[in-house]
């Protein structure tokens, strides 16, 4: 007989990733302040917010997974933190936390992997989704995934083809990588797809014989962090994604469909889309006056700035930067930002040496 879900929830390991870093967010999100620890005006911290989820599914332990550097910012009492040796991708992270749950619940439990840098707007329809998941991969030996509910024929995200009906969701038929924008319309005109969520549900015993299997070498090199507190295997491991390593080899993986209001908040489009906004369209925050605009995303951190007369734009103002682009383009930034950065460092360098 299947256990009740609040039985089973009790020997899952909730597991959060805090290694993103959100370069399309910039200058909000920076290396020496990630997207998950920002706080987004109204919707405040991700990262807190996740954990908040986290504690709503009342499992057993909740883990943080992350580098040495983000610890002080993953400080709750709900969760313990497990630093990574070095950073190699999800599909190590994921094994680190594996292992770790593993020496405390043994092969009867269970992981649930949640990105730090997510936003959900219904926390209860996540948790019945979240039990529904876990009980089709218990029942049925699988590895499972969220499947999101596609809003139209976005190109930022990888979607997952509905297979067979397994219990309450799905064979996974196959994942598919994020398409050009011909092949998203494709996909949305044939139905049968999700969005590829990022978040999963792992037996651990199914979790451990598919990892060996799929990639050798990821789980005893987490085995070996975390029980001999040796790095040099974790170290030598390929920085693969738990999608690229697992999802995309295994043929035990489940889907069940997902409708919480979801977004990864990845752009600036898709944090504009989750904002309140103002009768004229606007949405943003901070001190800084906006005058005569129209559908814009303006941030600011001083009363001494203005914006004015602008339609369809994204003005985000930081000590770290300056950002104007038309929301059209703002979510293709990111190797404009990497050459701005790139800039600053050469600058820096040049101005430390100047000096000796």
């Amino acid at each position: 007989m299947l256990m009740q879900d609040k039985d089973f929830m009790r020997a899952v390991t909730v597991t959060i990733l805090a290694g993103g870093q959100g370069t399309r967010l910039w200058p909000l999100s920076t290396p020496r302040k990630s997207k998950p620890f920002v706080r987004l005006g109204p919707l405040g911290r991700l990262y807190q917010k996740a954990v908040e989820r986290a504690v709503a599914l009342e499992p057993g332990r909740i883990v943080t997974v992350g580098a040495p550097m983000v610890r002080p910012q993953c400080r709750t009492r709900h969760s313990e933190f497990l630093a990574e040796p070095c950073a190699r991708n999800t599909a190590p992270a994921v094994a680190l936390a594996a292992v770790y749950a593993w020496a405390r619940e043994g092969p009867s439990g269970s992981l649930l992997v949640l990105p730090s840098d997510h936003h959900i707007k219904d926390t209860g329809r996540f948790v019945e989704t979240v039990r529904r998941l876990g009980r089709v991969c218990i029942k049925e030996g699988a590895l499972g995934v969220m499947g999101i509910q596609p809003s139209g024929p976005e190109t930022a995200y990888g979607y997952i083809r509905a297979g067979m009906p397994l219990g309450e969701g799905f064979a996974v038929e196959r994942f598919i990588e994020k398409p050009d924008r011909p092949r998203a319309e494709r996909l949305m005109a044939e139905g049968g797809v999700t969005w590829n969520s990022g978040m999963f549900f792992f037996p651990l015993e199914v979790l451990r014989d598919e990892l060996t299997r799929c990639a050798p070498g990821i789980w005893e090199a987490a085995e070996a962090w975390i029980r001999a507190d040796d790095p040099a295997r974790y170290g030598a491991l390929n920085g693969l994604s738990i999608d690229y390593a697992l999802m995309e080899k295994t043929d035990r993986a489940a889907m069940v469909p997902a409708d919480f209001g979801w977004s990864d908040l990845g752009t600036f489009p898709s944090l504009y889309a989750v904002l309140p906004r103002d009768a004229d369209g606007n949405a943003g925050w901070g001190p800084g006056r906006v005058a005569d605009c129209r559908n814009c995303l303006v941030i600011t951190r001083r009363s001494s700035v203005l914006v004015k007369g602008l339609r369809d734009q994204v003005v985000v103002e930081t000590s770290d930067g300056l950002l104007a682009v038309p929301m059209a383009e703002a979510g293709d930034i990111r190797r404009y930002v990497e050459a701005v950065s790139e800039e600053a460092g050469r600058r820096g360098r040049a101005g430390s040496g100047s000096g000796r």
